[in-house]
């Protein structure tokens, strides 16, 4: 998450064509009907995206797609490894900027913002809040992860109507998971998170699901920040192609 704010101070840089557009919450929406539990949520979500066994089977994910900051006329490439049971590495290339990049290694994380001075790593709530995101079976590890969950009620999610749970970790704040009551699908996620420039609050939207060697992959992410709005399109989802293990190594210095 915090990649996308150092995204954001490289794309401030260049001349704004027209100001970003501040997106209105959704409110909740007012229901007598009996709200199901949180494991019939969850269980709902994994058969939604494909069933344990299916998800299970998949170990690793590479990704290519594209990342623009409309209002700001700022497009990039964007890049994502993915390998059980938590390695991640995070890749944005922004033309005339350099390269953005996120990377935990099992253990270890660090983050290269060309903005901020190169590479710099993670420790505290930052590494913490990393290591819980890269969990990469997380649809099936929700209460470790969050250790309370409670059903909060039925709100509007863009254009879904939603069952959400709000879910509080070990540590960190609350976040909210907004699952589409028709298909069970994942569909917005709330939370915050911690940069070197404090705590920042996200809404992430997921659409666009398609299905790969058996498990549903959201193929457009919106992320909302109060500043602006980013658009992550995915080109190119391979499921268990072999990914080599110097993808989470320490980037070098630049």
């Amino acid at each position: 998450m915090a990649l996308l704010l150092g995204v954001a101070g490289a794309a401030q840089e260049k001349p704004k064509n027209e100001a970003p557009k501040a997106e209105t919450k959704t409110a909740s929406s007012s229901t007598t009907e009996a709200l199901p539990s949180v494991d019939q949520i969850l269980e709902n979500y994994i058969k939604a995206v494909g069933g344990k066994e299916a998800i299970e089977k998949v170990t690793s994910r590479s990704v290519k797609g594209t990342f623009e900051i409309e209002a700001m006329n700022v497009s990039a490439e964007f890049e994502n490894y993915l390998k059980a049971p938590n390695k991640t590495a995070t890749i944005v290339t922004v033309p005339n900027f350099g390269t953005f990049t996120d990377v935990f290694d099992g253990t270890n994380g660090w983050k290269v913002n060309p903005m901020e001075g190169g590479l710099r790593e993670l420790s505290g709530r930052e590494l913490t809040e990393l290591k819980r995101d890269s969990d990469f079976h997380h649809e099936l590890n929700f209460k470790k992860n969050f250790p309370k969950m409670s059903v909060k009620g039925k709100e509007k999610a863009g254009s879904y109507d939603t069952y959400v749970i709000e879910a509080t970790p070990t540590e960190g704040a609350a976040e909210k998971f907004y699952f589409d009551v028709t298909t069970g699908l994942l569909v917005r996620h709330d939370n915050e998170r911690e940069s070197t420039q404090g705590a920042n609050q996200f809404e992430t939207y997921f659409d666009d699901y398609k299905a790969v060697d058996g498990v549903k992959v959201a193929h457009t992410i919106k992320t909302v920040l109060p500043m602006m709005t980013f658009l992550i399109k995915f080109t190119e989802v391979k499921q268990n192609a072999p990914i080599d293990d110097t993808k989470f190594n320490k980037p070098s210095e630049k």
